[in-house]
């Protein structure tokens, strides 16, 4: 059975970026790379654990482009449940809630964003295209882009300097990623 969560995502956010707009993305680990942004903003890995979603020991930190090839090899556990409780509890505090589509492994997230929450605060990222985007509309979604040119569309319009926080939303692990894994190094997160 998965362990339940009791959403914090939206406290955790503000406790660490209060005068920032505080974007929350859930996507897969390898596509950190495409939000590294000239200067770095500052990112901040969530995770669950003792019940409830959290910043990591040591974040924030700024995504470097060092900072990403190392959190493509930070696999957390994913829990599609957990994710989806926590995203039912969000509120205002965040600001933007970005959903990698990811072939449509987003779809069954998006649905748990309260629908009073979709149109304004949330937008779906792919990479080449998106072949369900009528699905997210059908479920109140109206913001779509590119995932390499979200940092920039939201710079533009937030008024305020971004914060990243990140949910990894896909499983990974020795055995299914095909690039060779290193093991933690010494005084990383180990995100589990």
């Amino acid at each position: 059975m998965e362990e339940r969560i009791v959403t914090a995502i939206a406290a955790e956010l503000d406790r660490h970026f209060a005068d920032r707009f505080k974007v929350l993305i859930l996507d897969n680990e390898v596509t950190v790379d495409a939000f590294v942004a000239d200067p770095p903003l500052p990112w901040a890995r969530l995770t669950a654990r003792d019940g409830f979603y959290g910043v990591d020991e040591g974040y924030p930190r700024p995504l470097t482009a060092r900072e990403a090839d190392r959190e493509e090899l930070n696999w957390d556990r994913v829990s599609e449940a957990a994710i989806r409780e926590a995203l039912n509890g969000l509120d205002e505090r965040v600001d933007v809630v970005a959903f990698g589509n990811n072939a449509g492994q987003g779809l069954p997230l998006a649905e748990a964003l309260p629908a009073r929450l979709r149109a304004a605060r949330g937008i779906v990222i792919y990479g080449a295209s998106l072949p369900e985007r009528g699905s997210y509309e059908a479920l109140g979604y109206r913001r779509f882009c590119p995932r390499p040119d979200l940092v920039a569309r939201l710079a533009e319009a937030a008024g305020r300097p971004l914060a990243l926080g990140f949910v990894n939303t896909i499983q990974h692990d020795e055995r299914n990623y095909h690039t060779p894994w290193r093991g933690r190094q010494a005084g990383e997160a180990d995100g589990s």
